[in-house]
């Protein structure tokens, strides 16, 4: 099976190239300015850009499958042009190649039994892009893939670095001083594990890919046991912020001694929660969410970034 990557070269791309195996013939789809040089060995490239028709109609020339990786995550202003019209023409181009199978990587909040985020251009473009797949008619069959919130090696964008860097720097940590944040971790293998699935056995449909969801506590005390050094995450609850520590230090800030209000300290902020009946589910089995931790902690140290 000849199968065309695109994001090739992104967190999710490569490890899907390092683990597709033997038995897929992988392209893996460029832009002409990317750098090759972190896929593995022998693989094939093809140039080609979402946003030019033609290049998608040569880069899907003998191929039999599409692994959809590419978007745009940051840049709000191309996110419309990527995420919805650059899939729409590579859809087209798909069918006009005569291609069997097309695997769709989404958000867990463009699933249709998770809330979206109004106010979020990411989530809104890949809802978009799920009318393209599932609301029209296609000669191949569609698969789409909604993981939460992803760690694993090979992180060289620095994705979760805002994660692991303040613990592996700091002696003492104290949720949720920072913030009162929730998680949802999945491992990066679940995902690859999961495009393979759909590629090998055809499974079409939805597929959500989540673990339990985590407390801020629960994520940091793992990272700390896989750090250098000997960082110590100490509880505060959260009542004791929000009733006690942000008076104090809303009153500090009105007569000048703190620079900052305490509004910081109570914001809550959710990396993939679900609804409990959602969460750890797969179409493989899973890794595990504290294995997906210490994993990119490991990656992160042998890079020289810890």
């Amino acid at each position: 099976m000849t199968v065309l990557v695109t994001g090739a070269t992104g967190f999710i791309g490569l490890n899907l190239l390092y683990g597709l195996g033997d038995d897929h013939d992988a392209v893996a789809m460029v832009r002409p300015t990317a750098s090759t040089a972190r896929l593995p060995d022998g693989v094939e490239t093809v140039e080609a850009d979402l946003s030019d028709p033609d290049s998608l109609t040569a880069a899907l020339d003998g191929v039999d499958s599409v692994v959809h990786l590419a978007a745009a995550v940051y840049d709000a202003g191309a996110m419309a042009g990527t995420n919805t019209a650059g899939t729409e023409r590579l859809v087209e181009a798909a069918a006009e190649a005569g291609v069997e199978r097309f695997v769709f990587l989404s958000t867990i909040g463009a699933h249709p039994e998770v809330p979206a985020d109004p106010d979020s251009p990411y989530q809104q473009s890949k809802l978009a892009s799920e009318e393209l797949l599932f609301d029209r008619d296609h000669p191949f069959s569609v698969s789409a893939l909604y993981p939460t919130y992803i760690f694993g090696p090979r992180d060289y964008r620095l994705t979760r670095s805002e994660h692991i860097t303040p613990v592996a720097n700091n002696r003492v940590l104290v949720p949720p001083l920072y913030t009162h944040d929730e998680y949802n971790v999945v491992h990066v293998d679940d995902v690859v594990g999961s495009i393979r699935h759909c590629l090998e056995s055809a499974a079409a449909g939805r597929h959500l890919i989540t673990g339990p969801n985590l407390s801020y506590k629960q994520v940091l005390r793992t990272i700390a046991q896989h750090t250098p050094g000997n960082c110590r995450v100490v509880d505060v609850p959260y009542g004791v912020a929000r009733w006690v520590v942000k008076p104090t230090l809303d009153a500090l800030h009105r007569v000048g001694v703190s620079p900052v209000p305490g509004d910081g300290l109570v914001q809550r902020g959710d990396f993939g929660t679900v609804r409990e009946d959602l969460t750890e589910r797969a179409p493989v089995r899973q890794r595990s969410w504290q294995a997906a931790l210490a994993e990119t902690v490991a990656w992160y140290d042998s890079v020289g970034l810890l």
